[in-house]
């Protein structure tokens, strides 16, 4: 288990005050670019920093701590550089460390409805259109993306919804989670990566 956590983006904290309650000799740490989130988090997780993602490199402000997870839950696509600001959360992973990401996926079956059908792009509160999103993603997008920020993708899951409040974990969303539908039901895709061993310490793990 993860003993050294980073959530970026956290909010009010609640994801990280999720992860202590789970693993409770994990320390949760946070960043957030709303200072009364941010505020609000310092009192569920060891710290908080108040940091804009869009401004510099946000990783020295938290310059001295190693973490062994990093996660970006549903905050990559409100950035303006996203694969910037995963190179710089890097700086920051220990080795042998991960990153989670949690990312909406544009190819979604409801994107089809609202262009084909409605002949509109929504600008919702949340969700797939987000309307604060500045970028959108499909999986190979999400791929192109933490591939081109140095990191290997270790491990894939879907969350397979047919509309957006619901989460269909039962039989009818099993079936919906089949080679020619997955892709348009897959409402969030989830990304664990590790960043890529140098050949010295390939040699050593080897050796």
């Amino acid at each position: 288990s993860y003993k050294c956590v980073l959530d970026v983006g956290c909010g009010e904290g609640l994801l990280g005050k999720q992860i202590k309650e789970v693993n409770p000799s994990a320390k949760v740490y946070g960043v957030e670019g709303d200072i009364k989130f941010a505020e609000m988090a310092k009192r569920k997780l060891e710290n908080c920093w108040h940091v804009d993602l869009n401004a510099g490199d946000w990783s020295e402000t938290i310059n001295g701590y190693q973490f062994d997870l990093i996660v970006f839950a549903d905050v990559l696509e409100h950035l303006q550089f996203p694969e910037k600001v995963l190179q710089q959360a890097m700086a920051l992973l220990a080795p042998g460390g991960h990153i989670i990401t949690c990312i909406p996926n544009v190819r979604h079956w409801s994107t089809f409805y609202w262009l084909a059908v409605r002949g509109t792009w929504p600008a919702n509160e949340r969700g797939i259109f987000d309307k604060t999103h500045l970028h959108f993603y499909a999986r190979k997008d999400i791929l192109a993306l933490l591939n081109g920020a140095g990191l290997d993708v270790a491990r894939e899951k879907r969350n397979v919804r047919i509309v957006e409040p619901w989460s269909w974990t039962n039989i009818p969303g099993k079936l919906l989670d089949w080679w020619p539908f997955r892709n348009f039901f897959t409402f969030q895709y989830l990304h664990l990566s590790t960043r890529p061993l140098i050949p010295a310490q390939a040699n050593n793990k080897n050796g």
